[in-house]
């Protein structure tokens, strides 16, 4: 049986560096990364979490040096006009829309039967949100986020009841948490650690050669650390209470860069 950490116990992936190389046993890195709250701050919304130029051109170097891909719950057009870097894969919206690094698509139709149940969802919650001040919806194509970070928190219960009720009025969608959101999301077994088994199949990795490395800050990020636990590294963001299925820990998004930047010198030498 697969032990769950508590955050308490993950060592600090920048202080055991060396021993995360040993790891490798002459296997060769795969990198896949969150983007909001991993690669960047959290933001008040989402169009603000803009990437600075020097991140960038750390993942160009490092997709220079290995398998890079975006796993993020943020949409795949979103994700890729924010970073904009080529030569990277691109999942978005928790895996459901993938391209892998020359733009290819691996993902095929598995959400297309899931979008008139999501657009009536989107319709919905977008005219009961309306009058709430600070509430929003950001449609993602195949999963719908409701943004309640900047609402009064007399109004949190009535938010989270208007999304409970959507996910009973349409049995092909479940609710799903994250970082002062609600989200929307068809209900297959298909998430983040899914899809990056599924890009490292496409990509012809296996774990005899290959090591999977995924960072990543939130409760969704979890079924990215639970996929490659036995096989490879994952690193949780930021602290918290919650238990998680990473073996490292890494404090803010800087620490990300510098952990990248020591990765990038480690594969350069």
């Amino acid at each position: 049986m697969t032990q769950t950490l508590a955050p308490a116990s993950q060592p600090d992936a920048l202080d055991h560096f060396d021993e995360i190389i040993t790891r490798m046993a002459g296997r060769s890195p795969a990198l896949f990364l969150d983007y909001d709250g991993t690669l960047v701050p959290l933001a008040r919304r989402p169009e603000l979490a803009i990437a600075p130029p020097e991140l960038l051109t750390a993942l160009s170097r490092l997709a220079a040096l290995m398998p890079v891909a975006v796993v993020t719950g943020r949409g795949r057009p979103d994700v890729m006009q924010m970073l904009g870097v080529k030569g990277i894969a691109y999942a978005g919206s928790h895996g459901f829309d993938i391209v892998d690094a020359e733009g290819k698509d691996l993902s095929g139709d598995i959400g297309d039967a899931f979008l008139p149940a999501l657009r009536e969802a989107s319709l919905a919650l977008t005219a009961f949100l309306d009058p709430i001040d600070g509430a929003f919806l950001e449609d993602k194509i195949y999963s719908l986020a409701i943004h309640y970070r900047e609402v009064a928190p007399a109004r949190h219960d009535d938010i989270a009841a208007a999304v409970e009720a959507e996910a009973a009025r349409h049995p092909t969608l479940k609710k799903a948490g994250g970082k002062m959101i609600h989200e929307l999301r068809p209900d297959i077994e298909w998430n983040k650690g899914t899809a990056i088994l599924h890009v490292m199949e496409a990509m012809g990795l296996t774990s005899d050669t290959s090591m999977p490395f995924y960072i990543g800050d939130d409760e969704t990020d979890e079924d990215g650390f639970r996929a490659i636990r036995e096989i490879g590294v994952g690193i949780k963001v930021g602290g918290g209470s919650a238990p998680t299925e990473a073996h490292y820990s890494l404090e803010t998004p800087a620490s990300v860069w510098t952990f990248l930047s020591q990765l990038t010198d480690n594969r350069s030498q």
